[in-house]
């Protein structure tokens, strides 16, 4: 598939952010993404680390993900709950915590996701076919846009 984003993909950006609950699964996404030629930036430790923090990641990457538009991010932890809960508490950051290609599809129709999160127990077979459905769907709009304008009143 392709990074669909409207813009040159080379202005757009891929942040990741994991605990060491998610450093497995997202070495793997790493090498996912590097196969498509897609640009990532990380905000994790550099080996495993029992000792790190999600919230702290997640925090960091926001950043990132809101200095462009079209940047996306994928996030991940052991379920992907506490990660999405730290992500959203930035505004313009649009997490969701998906399961599927289902969840993931709807969340970028629908509710505009800028913010992909998985758990890191979810089989990596999986989380491919979920981060090109996250790349690749574009927001509906229309009636959803005003739902979205209420979030961040």
């Amino acid at each position: 598939m392709i990074y669909n984003l409207h813009v040159d993909r080379r202005e757009a950006m891929i942040v990741l952010a994991y605990d060491h609950r998610g450093y497995g699964l997202m070495t793997k996404v790493k090498k996912y993404l590097e196969s498509k030629k897609l640009e990532y930036v990380e905000y994790a430790s550099s080996v495993y680390d029992a000792s790190d923090s999600y919230a702290q990641f997640a925090k960091e990457a926001n950043k990132k993900v809101l200095e462009n538009s079209n940047n996306r991010g994928i996030y991940c932890c052991r379920t992907g709950i506490g990660i999405t809960m730290s992500a959203n508490r930035q505004k313009g950051i649009r997490a969701g915590l998906c399961h599927d290609t289902y969840t993931v599809r709807l969340a970028r129709n629908d509710d505009n996701i800028n913010v992909l999160c998985i758990s890191g127990e979810t089989a990596f077979c999986r989380v491919k076919k979920m981060i090109d459905v996250f790349l690749n769907t574009d927001f509906e709009g229309g009636r959803h846009i005003e739902r979205l304008a209420e979030l961040d009143k």
